[in-house]
């Protein structure tokens, strides 16, 4: 693993990431009710005779763990790091503005060519040019719907990024839609005159390459989005840590949660076997 270059900050971060994961999970308090579960015959007797307790257990307490954690994670950890490197942070950030009627026809136009080729920096471009010919038009700035930011940050230098995390799998309808979302939140921020277009950046995130834990390359559906549209595992947590935090990081901070209750389940498990024993 590459040394940190700032070790004190990177391993607030560590710290951070492992206490805000505790805390969703909460660890120890379903270990011991799922486990109190099984004794109390709250499973599949005759798998748990083929099984043995443990892979019931392992299998009940994974599922659980699935529901627990959600997206909202990865969204209260990019705040977590944005905030430790000195970011403005907001979840659920609520975008206001005004789409004018020629940007709503290009959006439509574009996204419903059926020979549409992505090209962010293309697209990007179009929409500033239409907004300087009828931002003298623009109207009240309002929500919209999807108009809710997952992780807004905005940098000490004026740069603001939107983020709207999804799971790592999306199929292409989701992948339309969030591009088309993108494409909405640069013309909301954009309609709101105080900012200069090379400071709005819009991102579609994926947390974990489910491909690799080790490559960005990310090909699923591509031909709804522009690869600079997309921010791929590592990327996302080392543009919301400004590159001190990276997946790697992440993996190291859950294997080492896991180690930690593995030892814990191994003994509240025996525990539980002599106390069936006894009794």
């Amino acid at each position: 693993m590459t040394q940190p270059a700032n070790p004190e900050l990177h391993e607030q971060m560590r710290q951070a990431v492992k206490q805000k994961a505790l805390s969703i999970l909460k660890m120890d308090e379903k270990v011991k009710r799922l486990s109190q579960d099984i004794d109390d015959g709250d499973t599949n007797l005759f798998f748990l005779e083929m099984f043995g307790k443990q892979v019931m257990f392992t299998s009940k307490l994974i599922t659980s763990l699935q529901t627990a954690f959600g997206m909202s994670f990865y969204e209260q950890i990019s705040k977590t790091l944005g905030e430790l490197v000195g970011y403005e942070v907001t979840n659920q950030y609520k975008l206001t503005g005004h789409i004018h009627g020629n940007l709503k026809t290009y959006l439509d136009t574009l996204l419903e060519d059926i020979k549409y080729t992505p090209n962010r920096k293309a697209e990007y471009q179009s929409i500033h040019e239409i907004h300087k010919e009828i931002k003298a038009e623009i109207g009240s700035l309002d929500a919209i719907p999807d108009s809710t930011v997952d992780v807004f940050i905005k940098k000490p230098d004026g740069t603001e990024i939107f983020i709207d995390i999804t799971t790592v799998k999306p199929n292409k309808k989701e992948f339309r839609t969030m591009k088309q979302k993108i494409l909405k939140w640069y013309i909301l921020r954009l309609s709101h005159g105080d900012i200069t277009p090379e400071k709005i950046h819009t991102y579609i995130a994926i947390p974990y390459n489910p491909q690799s834990k080790t490559d960005n390359t990310y090909t699923r559906w591509n031909g709804y989005y522009d690869r600079e549209d997309l921010l791929v595992g590592n990327e996302l947590w080392q543009l919301v840590s400004d590159n001190q935090f990276s997946l790697e990081d992440m993996i190291d901070v859950f294997r080492e949660i896991g180690e930690e209750s593995k030892a814990y389940i191994e003994r509240l498990i025996k525990l539980s076997d002599e106390l069936r024993l006894f009794l």
